[in-house]
């Protein structure tokens, strides 16, 4: 009689083992990523300067939470200054930090992915003879993708939408380009 008790929790043994390899096929091979963009964009609804060629820079920390869910701290500058004005400002640019979940789809040569985040941003220009500030709340939402060179390095791009509460636009569009290192 032992041995038939014994055999259901012998075969939940052998299948559990099987399962080993496609666990430890869906995890991630880093936990931290930190990643070096330029940038380019700029505001839909601003007047004058409604321009998406103006240039920038972010970099990306991420934390992998779950495998295919990271955390992301993403902080950049994007000069706003290709016109000659942004709305009253001119010489303006933004600055943001941004915190936020992103879900990452694996496909065979690449991975892809989108995210939301909350930040704060800051739009700074020179408003006359004065240097002007506006501090807000804002959100993002965007869509990367990253093509893998080694386990410890990829190149990354990324496209995102911001909603932002200035006085002088509301909009933000911004394309990212560059590197991301894993480990």
């Amino acid at each position: 009689m032992i041995p038939n008790r014994r055999l259901p929790v012998r075969l939940l043994l052998a299948f559990s083992l099987l399962l080993l390899p496609a666990a430890a096929g869906a995890q991630e091979v880093y936990n931290y990523s930190v990643g070096l963009f330029g940038s380019i964009g700029g505001s839909f609804d601003a007047d004058p300067g409604n321009d998406l060629s103006n240039t920038g820079f972010q970099v990306n920390l991420g934390y992998v939470t779950e495998p295919s869910t990271h955390l992301v701290l993403r902080a950049g500058r994007l000069g706003l200054d290709k016109s000659d004005f942004f709305g009253s400002l001119s010489d303006a640019e933004m600055k943001y930090v941004t915190l936020g979940g992103e879900y990452r789809y694996h496909e065979s040569v690449y991975d892809s992915g989108v995210f939301v985040a909350i930040g704060g941003y800051r739009l700074e220009g020179d408003a006359g003879s004065r240097r002007s500030t506006q501090d807000s709340w804002g959100v993002s939402v965007g869509a990367t993708g990253e093509l893998p060179i080694r386990r410890w390095l990829g190149i990354q791009a990324e496209i995102s939408g911001h909603y932002v509460n200035f006085r002088e636009a509301q909009f933000f569009g911004m394309a990212q380009g560059g590197i991301v290192l894993h480990f």
